[in-house]
């Protein structure tokens, strides 16, 4: 048997140790290819959905970076590789809400959710605190002052959902955030996470509250039920009227905060708390 060896091959720097099948030629192996060691892997193309050939050949396979699963051309469509298991998470197998990535360990990340009723969406999801689980459905920032004060979406453009560095506020519709608290397993105290980071505060809402994030708290109690930490013990605010969705902004003291506070003012931006002013945040939800 002909073995043909290649390490060391004269030329620029960037090639050393490639052979470079020019375009319209073909490489041709009658023998089997093996990885150098026995207990290796042959790396096949890889790349993003979107980063799909334009003109692929019937037959073309790589693996598919977006999904998590290794696909082929079948000369008209990516199809999937029958023995590749499709991940709970991907675009083509949605997950129903975070609690279900949690309970198969998946780390936090990006992950397709969709609930029912609702367009599915890319969705950041931690699984590493608080006992993971939590979507991340709206990036509240003060530089866009009020724009989280809305039953709406907010800046979410096509099927991606709001990120940790978003510089504006972006937000999910008051509608996909309930359906998705409706669908999910989790069953325990404090389904509602507000992380404020300019006050380095987190603020847990009861999960009996529904969500409103425009309404007056006081219009639902629940909204004003609120713990400073994960299924702790929970405090009944009962704050007057100029609280808005969630929380409390001005009989704590500072130990509580508001999704929002008395948005007639026109300048109160981000979340609030009357002694501690303004915050950028994040609202969880699981």
């Amino acid at each position: 048997m002909s073995k043909v060896t290649l390490s060391q091959l004269a030329g620029i720097s960037t090639t050393l140790g490639q052979t470079t099948v020019p375009a319209g030629h073909t490489l041709a192996v009658n023998g089997d290819v093996h990885h150098h060691s026995s207990t290796g892997a042959i790396k096949i193309q890889s790349g993003t959905t979107a980063q799909r050939p334009g003109s692929p050949t019937p037959g073309a396979f790589r693996f598919n970076t977006t999904e998590g699963y290794a696909e082929y051309y079948d000369g008209s469509t990516w199809q999937f590789i029958a023995e590749t298991q499709i991940p709970l998470g991907s675009q083509s197998n949605p997950a129903p809400h975070g609690m279900a990535l949690k309970a198969l360990n998946y780390p936090s990340g990006l992950y397709w959710i969709q609930v029912s009723g609702q367009s599915s969406y890319r969705m950041y999801v931690d699984n590493d605190r608080n006992g993971g689980g939590w979507t991340l459905c709206a990036t509240v920032r003060t530089s866009t002052c009020q724009d989280h004060m809305t039953t709406s979406a907010q800046r979410i453009s096509g099927s991606t959902g709001p990120r940790w560095n978003n510089s504006s506020t972006t937000k999910m519709a008051d509608s996909w955030i309930q359906a998705l608290r409706n669908a999910s397993t989790y069953s325990g105290s404090t389904a509602y996470w507000l992380e404020a980071v300019d006050f380095n505060k987190d603020m847990f809402v009861d999960t009996n509250a529904t969500v409103h994030l425009e309404q007056s708290a006081s219009n639902n109690n629940n909204r004003t039920r609120v713990s400073t930490s994960y299924e702790g013990g929970i405090s009944d605010r009962n704050p007057n009227t100029g609280t808005r969705g969630f929380g409390d902004h001005h009989t704590s003291g500072g130990t509580y905060f508001a999704w929002g506070r008395h948005p007639e003012s026109g300048n109160n931006c981000g979340f609030r708390e009357d002694s501690l002013g303004a915050s950028d945040g994040f609202l969880w939800v699981k």
